[in-house]
């Protein structure tokens, strides 16, 4: 049967989630609703069997019925869930931009079904600036806790910024808008198969809108909650996992970052709003605990990842009494390049290789926590050194990636 056409899309991908997807459903169709167009919803469901899909159904309204697109998750392993919660996330997308593209939409945004904070706003914020043709990729910001998201300050976004030239502040969000055009593009790129795809789907996507010229924007949705999913990655894990995934992309568009210097910002719709409170998230001592025992547990491992001099200078940083323990902007992203090209030459086993970056992480988050202050603009001027140090040092980067033997001296 020919698919009926829908000006608007929203897709959402669930995997059991009876318990929150039918609320996510009426704040969805709501938003719909009021941008008065055609539209309807596209469930990408990989098998729920706890009422999902009724409890999805049931929450939608009549200006945007919901229609099931049943997805596979295949052999996934269950114990090993994605960072992001949701196995089969690749085949959800796919699914819902095959059934967007089908119903001719202009726009499509995109929902976890685990989300409890989306509000018919979101819906706007993400699909407008599409509708209206101002952009092809609307990345999301989430409010957050001065000290939450810290993988994402200190790794994610910088790397990604420097990388590709983008300031997108949450490249490997839940959540997004796109174009006909963006989907298309993305439907014929190689970014749905292979043993990354759970874990980097996210970063490829946007990088394919950034690599691809096409316009990006952000959108400023407010404070994200959700509702876990049974069996969340430890942080070892999430960073191995989110960490891998921006390396593995970096393989496959080095001919595009390699000619990328400095790096533009974005236009943002929507209004940032702070999060106000003296709750502390990071514990500062157990981080340092753990960055001294990495000290002395994975140094033979690290000497094969990182030239003796940045070995030294770590160690002397440990050394250093707790209150003064905090590791150079310069130096963290010489260690982050450094295990990027590690991780290209293959020099060990790829879980090991992530897995020891864990405690230097933590070793740089105990400083990078002390540093932060409670104001959104002392946040992002902390956050911007670090992205500027990132940009500054990515000669080295490329240098190590043209000639392999030299990266460690």
């Amino acid at each position: 049967m020919e698919a009926t056409r829908s000006d608007l899309v929203v897709g959402i991908a669930s995997l059991n989630d009876a318990a929150t997807v039918g609320h996510l459903a009426r704040v969805v169709s709501e938003g719909l609703c009021h941008l008065g167009t055609s539209a309807c919803i596209i469930l990408a469901d990989g098998g729920s069997a706890d009422g999902t899909v009724e409890a999805a159904t049931e929450g939608a309204k009549s200006c945007a019925p919901l229609v099931h697109v049943p997805i596979d998750v295949g052999q996934s392993d269950q114990r090993q869930l994605p960072y992001h919660g949701l196995l089969g996330r690749p085949s959800a997308i796919r699914a819902i931009f095959e059934a967007a593209v089908a119903r001719e939409a202009r726009a499509c945004a995109l929902f976890d079904a685990s989300v409890t904070s989306a509000t018919p706003a979101w819906v706007s914020l993400l699909i407008e600036p599409v509708a209206k043709g101002s952009s092809d990729y609307v990345s999301p910001c989430y409010a957050r806790h001065p000290e939450e998201g810290g993988l994402t300050k200190s790794i994610v976004y910088p790397l990604f910024r420097a990388l590709y030239g983008t300031r997108i502040r949450q490249p490997a969000a839940g959540e997004f808008g796109c174009s006909a055009l963006f989907m298309r593009h993305a439907l014929g790129q190689g970014i749905w198969e292979g043993e990354d795809a759970e874990t980097a789907i996210d970063i490829r996507l946007v990088a394919a809108a950034v690599v691809g010229k096409l316009q990006v924007s952000e959108a400023e949705l407010g404070p994200r909650t959700y509702r876990p999913r049974t069996g969340a990655p430890d942080l070892s894990t999430t960073l191995a996992q989110v960490v891998g995934a921006l390396f593995a992309d970096m393989e496959t568009r080095a001919a595009a970052w390699q000619r990328i210097r400095g790096s533009a910002p974005v236009p943002a719709a929507g209004q940032a709003l702070p999060i106000d409170s003296d709750d502390h998230l990071v514990d500062i001592d157990a981080s340092i605990d753990a960055f001294r025992l990495g000290c002395r547990a994975l140094r033979d491992v690290w000497a094969w990842i990182l030239p003796p001099r940045v070995i030294l200078q770590i160690e002397k940083i440990a050394a250093l009494p707790p209150e003064r323990i905090e590791l150079p902007d310069e130096l963290w992203a010489h260690i982050v390049y450094d295990f990027a090209l590690a991780y290209r030459a293959r020099l060990m086993p790829r879980d090991h290789l992530l897995g020891s970056l864990t405690p230097l992480y933590l070793g740089y988050l105990a400083g990078f926590a002390r540093q932060i202050r409670p104001t959104p603009a002392e946040i992002d001027a902390r956050v911007e050194r670090v992205c500027l140090e990132f940009e500054t040092q990515k000669p080295h980067l490329i240098s190590g990636w043209r000639w392999p033997e030299r990266f460690r001296s």
